[in-house]
């Protein structure tokens, strides 16, 4: 990468991720790159990523965090000062996303009476698939008639898939659980779906979050770092208590019963992606930062 380096000399190095981040600024300080930018998208509390960014922030020049909260956190972390931090949030193409087409909902096996929340994401601890299928089963149990066309389904896969599959197998509400695997029509899904549920732990400015609301899929995320950036609760989504499966329930319930208020909440997100959260702005902002001496 030295050597890469040294032969294109670049003005400004931007890098993104945390090994990246520790390797191009070692790497570009050796090099003679005039001004090195490291890109921060998660709070990573671990010691073993917070260390090695303290021992080396003398090697950038700034940072650029994808939301106020990644920043606030990275920077207490770390020991950098507040002039050094920049927040870029990411982009979505608005207008490309516009011009997909609901999915048949007959290639999942749904039909137009159904009413299903889509889970999308990568099967692991941090998405908290098993809060999902929990608060799922809570939510049926409260009335089994009247949620009996209520469908759970989850696009993704990784480490907990088998889990979940077992989970799943054991439910009581099993008919209801589809678990799809990876698709590349998530978005043709989001379309088809009425609500999207994103129980994660921990986020930097989860994109699946501005993709539905991009959609008009109203969208229900736990209460961390990032989503809270996002989700205004009862303004443009619902908010509910990371970890907690009763909340959670409660809260798909209130988006359930009160179809009128999710579209409105649905409608005001689509508008801020819209206005704050294009690839248009995104790149314009980057463009103002790289250009700055």
């Amino acid at each position: 990468m030295k050597s890469a380096l040294k032969a294109q000399r670049p003005d400004v190095l931007l890098t993104f991720l945390h090994q990246a981040n520790i390797v191009g600024r070692i790497a570009g300080r050796w090099a003679g790159v005039p001004r090195i930018i490291s890109g921060v998208r998660v709070a990573d509390r671990r010691w073993s990523v917070s260390w090695p960014e303290r021992l080396t922030r003398h090697l950038t020049d700034h940072y650029v965090a994808v939301s106020q909260s990644v920043a606030s956190v990275h920077r207490q972390l770390c020991g950098i000062a507040a002039d050094r931090m920049s927040t870029i949030p990411n982009g979505v193409d608005y207008e490309s996303i516009q011009q997909f087409a609901p999915l048949d909902r007959s290639v999942l096996n749904y039909n137009t009476t159904d009413r299903i929340l889509l889970c999308a994401g990568r099967l692991s601890e941090q998405k908290a698939p098993l809060d999902v299928l929990t608060a799922f089963e809570r939510t049926v149990s409260t009335d089994p008639v009247r949620y009996a066309s209520l469908k759970l389904l989850f696009v993704g896969d990784g480490p907990l898939r088998a889990t979940l599959e077992k989970r799943v197998v054991a439910s009581r509400c099993r008919s209801a659980v589809q678990i799809a695997g990876w698709r590349s029509d998530v978005l043709n899904i989001m379309k088809s779906s009425d609500a999207l549920i994103l129980a994660s732990r921990w986020e930097g400015l989860p994109n699946v979050i501005l993709e539905a609301q991009a959609a008009g899929l109203p969208v229900v995320a736990s209460d961390i770092d990032g989503c809270r950036e996002l989700v205004d609760d009862n303004v443009t989504g619902r908010i509910f208590r990371s970890g907690d499966s009763g909340n959670l329930a409660q809260v798909v319930i209130e988006v359930l019963e009160n179809p009128v208020k999710t579209k409105a909440l649905a409608s005001a997100a689509a508008l801020n992606v819209a206005m704050e959260y294009s690839w248009a702005t995104c790149i314009s902002r980057f463009h103002q930062l790289l250009l700055q001496p």
